[in-house]
C-alpha cells in the first residue's frame, strides 16, 4: 500500500500535495468554527449579514452616504450575495451558513499551494517545488487560517497568483498578455488589502528594472478594472459612498492612529518569520534570503517592499504580513540551493539542512493537529447561537456582565439570527452595575433585559445576588464552555479574554 501511494507521488507530486493540503483545510472547515480576530468576523461577516438584514449599523458597518468606514465593500459584499443565495434557497441557520463560507475557502485555498508549488518549479526543479508544496500545504496553522475571513490571508493567493503570471512571462512561458490577467489579479488583491499596493509596487519596479513597459502598460489597465468595480460601481453607485471615500478613510486613518495600537520594533516581523517557521530550519531561510534577492529580483522586490513598509510602520500585528508568508520559504530555499552550487560550509554540511527539516516538520505537525481542529471563540459564538431558535421579541435587549470590558468586547450577532440588531449593556466595573441597576429599578419590567450573560470572573456571584434582587424570575439556562485553544491562549497571555459564559434567561 505505501508503496503504491510512493510511486503515485512519485508520478504527481502536486496533485498529491494538493489532496493532503485539501483535506486538511476541510478538517477546518468542519471542526474549526467560530473567529480568529476581530476583524476576521466583524468587518466580513457581520458587515454582509447587516446589508441582508437591512439594518447598516455605525459601530461596525458604515451608514450609505456618509463616506465612513475604512475598508474595501468587495470581500464583505460577496459574502452578501452569497449569503442572499443561500437564504433564497432555505438555508438561514448561522453555523449552517458558514460551513459552505469556509467551504469555499477551503477550495479557494488551494490556490495558495498551486502557485506556491509553480513558481519554485520555474525557479528550481520539481523535488524542491514540492518541498514549498507541502509547506503550503501543511504549515502549521495554514489550513485553519486559510477557512478564515481574514482579508490578509485572502490576498495572498492573489498575490501569488499575479506573481506567477508575471514570472512565466518573464521566463518566455507565456505571452505578454498574461500580464494584462496578472494586473486583474494583483488588484483584487489590492482591493481586499490595501497594503498590497506595497508588494504590487515592488512588482511594477521589477517590470521598469527590467524596462517591459509595455508589460507595464498591460498591467496597469487590467489593473483599472477591479479598481472601477469595487471603488465605484460598489461602494459608489450601489452604496452611495463618496467616490474613494473608503480607501481615503482608511489612509487617513491608519495615518492618524498609527501608534494607537499594538507598537512593536522595526525588527519585529523578522523575529516573527523566524519564529513561525521554526528554527533552525528558519535561520537557514533568512540566510538563504538574503543570498537569492538579488538573483530572483521578481520575489524579492514586491517581498522587501511589503515587508520594508510594514517593519517601518509603527503599528504591528502578526497578521499584516501574511501576505507574504509564502515568499518567505520560497526565497529561503532558492537562495539555500545557490549555496549548494559552490564548495562552502554548506555544502561540507548537508546533514545540518535535512537535521533542521525533520526537526520542523516534527514541530509543525504536534501544533498542525490542534490548530486545525480549534474552535476559537467558541464561548461567544456558542452563546449568540443559544438564542438563534428563538423570535426577535424574545431576544430585544441582552445585558453582559464581566469583570472588565475587553472580556465582552463585541459579540457575534449574526450567530443569533438576528432580524435587527439588540439593544444591550455592558457591565464591567462595580460603579457601571451599581447606575444600571438603579436604571432598572425606574423602568417597566417589560423593558428589562431578555437575556444576562454572565462571563466568568471572581465575584461573578455577588453580582448574580444583586441581579436578582432586580430580576428575580432570571432562570439559568446553560454554560457555554470557552475551547480547550482559547483557554490556553488565555493561559498564555492573559490578555486573550475567552471566558465561559452562564446565561440567564429573565422570565418577566
Amino acid at each position: 500500500m505505501l508503496e503504491k501511494v510512493n510511486t503515485y507521488y512519485r508520478k504527481h507530486p502536486l496533485t498529491t500535495i494538493l489532496g493532503v493540503g485539501l483535506v486538511l483545510r476541510l478538517l477546518s472547515a468542519i471542526f474549526s468554527k467560530g473567529y480568529g480576530m476581530t476583524d476576521d468576523h466583524f468587518k466580513i461577516i457581520e458587515e454582509a449579514q447587516s446589508l441582508l438584514i437591512g439594518q447598516l449599523t455605525d459601530e461596525w458597518v458604515p451608514i450609505e452616504g456618509t463616506g465612513g468606514g475604512k475598508r474595501s465593500m468587495l470581500y464583505p459584499y460577496l459574502h452578501y450575495l452569497f449569503f442572499k443565495f443561500l437564504e433564497s434557497v432555505h438555508i438561514i441557520d448561522p453555523q449552517v451558513k458558514m460551513y459552505f463560507v469556509r467551504f469555499i475557502h477551503a477550495f479557494y485555498s488551494m490556490l495558495t499551494i498551486f502557485f506556491s508549488y509553480k513558481i519554485m518549479e520555474i525557479l528550481s526543479d520539481k523535488k524542491w517545488a514540492a518541498r514549498i508544496g507541502w509547506i503550503a500545504a501543511m504549515f502549521w496553522f495554514l489550513p485553519m487560517m486559510s477557512v478564515r475571513n481574514l482579508v490578509e490571508v485572502v490576498s495572498l493567493p492573489l498575490l501569488l497568483w499575479g506573481t506567477y503570471l508575471i514570472l512565466k512571462y518573464d521566463k518566455n512561458l507565456a505571452k505578454i498578455k498574461v500580464v494584462f490577467l496578472a494586473g486583474i489579479v494583483l488588484s483584487f488583491a489590492f482591493t481586499v488589502r490595501f497594503q498590497a499596493v506595497s508588494f504590487v509596487g515592488g512588482l511594477v519596479l521589477f517590470l521598469a528594472y527590467k524596462k517591459y513597459w509595455k508589460a507595464l502598460g498591460l498591467m496597469a489597465l487590467g489593473g483599472i478594472l477591479p479598481f472601477v468595480f469595487n471603488h465605484i460601481y460598489i461602494e459608489s453607485i450601489l452604496f452611495d459612498f463618496p467616490l474613494f471615500g473608503k480607501l481615503i478613510n482608511y489612509i487617513e486613518f491608519n495615518i492618524e492612529n498609527s501608534t494607537n495600537y499594538v507598537i512593536g520594533p522595526w525588527y519585529n516581523y523578522a523575529l516573527l518569520f523566524l519564529g513561525i517557521f521554526i528554527p533552525p530550519l528558519s535561520i537557514i531561510m533568512l540566510i538563504g534570503l538574503f543570498k537569492a534577492s538579488r538573483k530572483y529580483l521578481i520575489l524579492s522586490l514586491p517581498f522587501f517592499c511589503f515587508f520594508i513598509f510594514h517593519s517601518f510602520f509603527p503599528g504591528k500585528q502578526e497578521r499584516f504580513v501574511l501576505p507574504i508568508l509564502m515568499f518567505f520559504p520560497i526565497l529561503g530555499l532558492l537562495g539555500y540551493r545557490m549555496f549548494l552550487n559552490g564548495n562552502n560550509w554548506w555544502t561540507k554540511r548537508p546533514k545540518f539542512f535535512r537535521t533542521s527539516w525533520r526537526i520542523f516538520w516534527a514541530i509543525n505537525i504536534i501544533v498542525l493537529i490542534p490548530i486545525t481542529f480549534t474552535y476559537s471563540k467558541r464561548s461567544k459564538v456558542e452563546a449568540m447561537y443559544h438564542l438563534a431558535s428563538l423570535e426577535m421579541e424574545e431576544k430585544d435587549y441582552i445585558l453582559y456582565c464581566a469583570d472588565r470590558f475587553s472580556a465582552i468586547g463585541n459579540m457575534p450577532y449574526y450567530y443569533m439570527k438576528a432580524e435587527r440588531y439588540p439593544e444591550y449593556t455592558r457591565i464591567y466595573e462595580d460603579i457601571h452595575m451599581a447606575t444600571v441597576l438603579d436604571e432598572l429599578k425606574t423602568i417597566e419590567k417589560s423593558e428589562y433585559p431578555d437575556f444576562v450573560f454572565l462571563f466568568h470572573h471572581e465575584g461573578m456571584e455577588g453580582r448574580l445576588d444583586e441581579f436578582k434582587t432586580v430580576m428575580p424570575n432570571l432562570s439559568f439556562e446553560k454554560t457555554v464552555h470557552a475551547s480547550f485553544i482559547d483557554r490556553f491562549m488565555h493561559w498564555l497571555n492573559p490578555r486573550n479574554r475567552n471566558y465561559n459564559i452562564d446565561i440567564y434567561r429573565n422570565e418577566k
